[in-house]
């Protein structure tokens, strides 16, 4: 009895304990609600927003099947090419389409061609096939002036996707170089621009990327099938599609046998020589004329810059093609010799289709390879058994033209595995970081291997196939790859986790680097460059000579190259200007010096365009220098102000940081340019908030070249799968992030005082009032702003720090506001991830009309001009014609067209900008988030605010302190400083 009563003693105490701590709680929650706790405590009612089923994590629900398994399941059910038959689809008979009728036009030699633009969303045509079997469709196209980027459209057969990789058809261009390379006045060679050369093509649908050595075949039935295509970007010309049969490439050894039976015999004493980089037809223009200081290229450069070369890094990506024209003087059979370098990969080779006439000859050449090795060689086109018997090839006498195209070739497979492996690891990580959360606690036993058995089981599988994948790559390279040495480590590190499961949430860092690993590792496999001197058809008894300079050849090179360095001038790029040159009387024969904070790519295309535009029109001449990307921004060395301080300023800046020509103007030391009559009208170009920075007691002191934006990107998978929409305003971003946390994912937002902007602007907020001599953070609407933005981490557990771009690939950040360097990341640097991410305008708040404020901002770089410039006026007549539309659109067109989607200009002329070949969707959401672009004005001590907002912010949310006290005293020493620099330049307070 005694003892019961003890214990019901005991749990009254618990009770009375519990029921105490309640209430306390209670009344510590209801005395501390805050803007973040009114959308927390419906937490698990999400909102309206629907729950997804974490079963379905796989991408195999919402991506098509790649073609290649496509292919291996039409094998194992049985299905045979069908046989020869053609079938002839005109392009204007079409049976249904969507938007705006096409149009009709007789273009070259074809009648009634077919004109298909963008308000025209999709063709149909119906095809009446006559038995079961495997069909090719070709189309014979001409490409329409566009913004330069390949024809692309969507393929659907009878309503359905066939596979992934008919969701975007690449229809390619036609590019030359615009003459032969001209020589500046220090006697290297100039690269001519690429232009297009647009002619009829007629092509069967193929892999743009070329993961596929072979056209894409089709599984018909008999009878009838519709053919759609979606238009998705670039117009073109349609004359006809065929439905065809596949053709089989034939062996050699079975035209060899055709050879002797037709009475073929070899040529003698003929050996026609091609220089690759003698403008060949190509369809990227990325790919070009290089230059390669090797003493037995051809031509040499002795010293200086020749374009001798063509193809090297920038011939890598798979599909690239070039096409070079020959004639030979008589019939009969040839070999193919190539003088060639392939030093990348470390052992792997790469790999190329090689065409003759348009067609491949025999199926050896239909990925051939070019082996690995660190020095210049001379290959002749051979047999890949243990015997390498020349492969010789029958040429009627006259012209031919030979086609390379680069492949990915036996890689495909081992890309296709490991990008299963990485989308696998992808889901996996999602799933464990469900059970242990993003930092798991490393003391805490998880059981892993109890509650998601089959994580054990899925992670056994990758380790069993990077084992495969690194056989395959060993079969294919003469010496270990070193990506064979990465996979190992990546096996290594999941069969430790595979044997001790307990140790997973304490590796879960690793594993996410292994993903990150395998997408590098990827990205690798898929780059086949190739470089080459030049092309030789030869008579087969033809003795080629050696290419690999020896010692002394490399001596008397290096000893002229030092000689010539006496004359040189390594200072500027292109033609450069001495005094001598500009001693006339006549103002427009004045130089300019313009100074270019960028790459030398980007300065050789500002002077190769100036020489050939503004000069010529203005008669005003310019010396372009280039400097490392920063120096002409703040820091403890500062070029431009070095350069001002001893009196020898440029006339013209370049990526100058937004901030510094008002730097500059408050030292006088910039110009003002709303002195020159038709600066109102300039700067009409330019969205009205990107010109505040520039802004300063009355002046103008800069344009803006281009500028940042913050936009949301989102997994459109991960999306799909949590059943949930893009969000459009803060209100939608709360009721997702439950969402997102229960499901262990994240969103991001960026933590620097530009994270503040967004939230003060769409408050109503300011960042100074009178005349930038206050503040204007002492407002409701600027706390209302900064309380919202800490609570995003306070409240609703934003993560502090993050790397969204690697987050964003593993699923653990699905959604998040990114700058536009994360943006082209994303394009280019995750192949994993194409057609599984979108973009969006950033989120705004919900205006009394209905309308959302989404006013954003983002860095910008500007271009300005020196108060100690002689030639200011001319100074102008330069950032005039720079900032044009026609000549930013002409610059960021030939600097992609140089470098690729990766050097993607981001202008800030507005008109420009659309101009250039952003893809429809990304355009419409970056237009759309650019219509509320507005930047932080400039101020005497205005350094100091973004310094003080990211104090307060961490006083907040690192040290916990009173948001209230936190940001009032941010204001207070903002002020102060402000009041200081008023003092210290002599423009006190009223």
């Amino acid at each position: 009895m005694k003892r019961q009563w003890i214990a019901a003693l005991k749990w009254k105490k618990v009770m009375l304990v519990t029921v105490t701590l309640f209430v306390l709680s209670a009344t510590i929650a209801g005395n501390s609600q805050s803007y973040a706790s009114e959308r927390l405590r419906d937490r698990n009612q999400n909102q309206g927003i629907a729950q997804s089923d974490l079963s379905l994590l796989s991408n195999d629900d919402i991506l098509e099947p790649t073609y290649g398994k496509t292919l291996a399941a039409y094998k194992q059910k049985g299905y045979k090419p069908a046989e020869q038959t053609e079938i002839h689809l005109q392009a204007n008979n079409y049976s249904a389409f969507e938007g705006a009728k096409p149009g009709l036009k007789t273009i070259e030699d074809h009648s009634n061609a077919l004109i298909w633009e963008k308000d025209t969303k999709w063709l149909e045509w119906t095809v009446d096939v006559k038995s079961d079997g495997l069909y090719n469709l070709a189309v014979n196209y001409y490409p329409m002036e566009g913004k330069r980027m390949p024809i692309q459209r969507e393929l659907l057969i009878d309503g359905k996707s066939p596979f992934r990789e008919a969701q975007r058809i690449y229809f390619m261009r036609s590019w030359l170089d615009r003459g032969d390379p001209v020589q500046n006045n220090q006697g290297d060679d100039v690269r001519p621009k690429q232009i297009e050369k647009p002619q009829w093509l007629d092509l069967p649908i193929s892999d743009g990327n070329g993961q596929y050595a072979e056209p894409f075949q089709y599984y018909l039935t008999a009878g009838k099938h519709v053919v759609r295509f979606v238009y998705l970007d670039e117009p073109v010309a349609l004359g006809e599609i065929r439905v065809t049969a596949p053709e089989q490439v034939p062996a050699y050894k079975d035209v060899e046998q055709t050879y002797q039976s037709n009475g073929y015999k070899p040529v003698e004493q003929v050996n026609v020589k091609v220089q690759a980089e003698d403008n060949p037809l190509k369809s990227d223009p990325t790919i070009r004329r290089e230059s390669n200081g090797d003493p037995l290229m051809e031509p040499v450069g002795n010293g200086r810059i020749k374009l001798n070369a063509f193809g090297d890094w920038r011939w890598r990506k798979g599909g690239q093609s070039a096409a070079w024209t020959f004639s030979v003087p008589k019939d009969g059979l040839y070999k193919i010799g190539l003088k060639f370098g392939q030093w990348w990969g470390d052992g792997l080779p790469s790999y190329r289709q090689i065409l003759i006439d348009g067609k491949v000859p025999f199926k050896e050449l239909e990925e051939y390879p070019f082996s690995y090795s660190r020095n210049w060689r001379i290959e002749t086109l051979h047999d890949q058994s243990g015997n390498k018997d020349p492969l010789l090839f029958y040429l009627p006498a006259g012209e031919h033209t030979i086609t390379m195209v680069a492949e990915v070739g036996p890689y495909q497979g081992i890309v296709e595995s490991l990008t299963a492996d990485t989308q696998k690891l992808s889901d996996l990580y999602r799933r464990i970081i469900m059970i242990t959360g993003p930092t798991p606690d490393p003391n805490f036993e998880y059981e892993l291997d109890k509650k998601a058995p089959e994580l054990i089981d899925n992670l056994k599988v990758i380790a069993d196939d990077l084992l495969v994948q690194m056989n395959a790559l060993n079969a294919i390279s003469e010496k270990e790859p070193s990506a064979v040495n990465s996979l190992r480590m990546i096996n290594a590190t999941f069969e430790k986790m595979i044997h001790r499961p307990d140790s997973i949430p304490r590796q879960l860092s690793e594993l996410a680097n292994s993903q990150t690993n395998l997408s590098t590792l990827l990205m690798g496999l898929q780059n086949v460059p190739l470089v080459m001197d030049y092309l030789l058809i030869s008579a087969p008894d033809t003795q080629y000579p050696k290419v690999k300079s020896n010692f002394w050849q490399k001596s008397i090179s290096t000893i002229k190259n030092f000689f010539a360095s006496f004359t040189k001038d390594y200072t500027g790029v292109g033609s450069v200007y001495g005094d001598d040159e500009t001693a006339t009387a006549k103002e427009e024969d004045s130089v300019i010096n313009v100074w270019v904070s960028r790459g030398k790519e980007w300065a050789e295309i500002m002077k190769e365009m100036a020489e050939e535009d503004f000069t010529p029109n203005t008669g005003i001449r310019i010396n372009v220098n280039t400097l490392p990307a920063g120096q002409l921004n703040s820091g403890s060395v500062n070029t431009l102000l070095l350069a001002a301080s001893s009196g020898n300023a440029p006339d013209v800046a370049t990526g100058v940081e937004a901030h510094l020509p008002v730097e500059f103007a408050i030292r006088d030391a910039s110009v003002d340019l709303s002195q020159f009559s038709d600066y109102k009208e300039v700067s009409k170009r330019f969205l009205p908030g990107a010109l505040i920075p520039f802004q300063y007691n009355g002046g103008n002191y800069a344009l803006p070249e281009n500028q940042d934006f913050n936009v949301l990107v989102y997994r459109k998978d991960i999306m799909k799968e949590l059943g949930v929409s893009v969000p459009q305003t803060w209100e939608d971003v709360y009721s997702l992030l439950p969402v997102l946390q229960q499901n262990g994912m994240q969103m991001y937002y960026p933590i620097t005082s530009l994270g503040f902007m967004p939230f003060l602007y769409q408050n109503g907020g300011e960042f100074y009032h009178d005349d930038g001599k206050k503040s204007g953070l002492d407002t409701p609407e600027a706390f209302q702003a900064f309380t919202e933005w800490t609570e995003l981490y306070t409240n609703y557990k934003f993560p502090v720090q993050a790397n969204f771009f690697n987050r964003f690939r593993t699923g653990e950040m699905p959604i998040g506001i990114c700058d536009y360097q994360t943006y082209v990341l994303l394009s280019t640097a995750a192949p994993e991830l194409v057609g599984r991410w979108g973009v969006a305008p950033a989120p705004g708040h919900m205006k009394q009309d209905g309308s959302i404020d989404r006013t954003n901002g983002g860095a910008a770089q500007s271009v300005a001009i020196f108060k100690q410039s002689t030639h200011q006026k001319e100074a102008w007549e330069f950032i005039k014609w720079w900032t044009s539309k026609d000549s930013q659109v002409q610059f960021g067109q030939e600097l992609e067209a140089l470098l690729g989607v990766e050097a993607r200009w981001n202008t800030a002329n507005v008109e420009a900008f659309s101009d250039l070949p952003w893809p429809d969707d990304d355009l419409k959401a970056l237009t759309d988030q650019w219509k509320y672009y507005k930047e932080q004005p400039y101020v005497l001590g205005g350094y100091f605010t973004g310094r003080n907002v990211d104090n307060a912010w961490n006083r907040v949310v690192l040290g916990g302190e009173n948001t209230r006290e936190s940001f009032e005293q941010a204001i207070k020493d903002i002020n102060k400083e402000l009041e200081a620099k008023q003092k210290e330049f002599g423009v006190g307070p009223d």
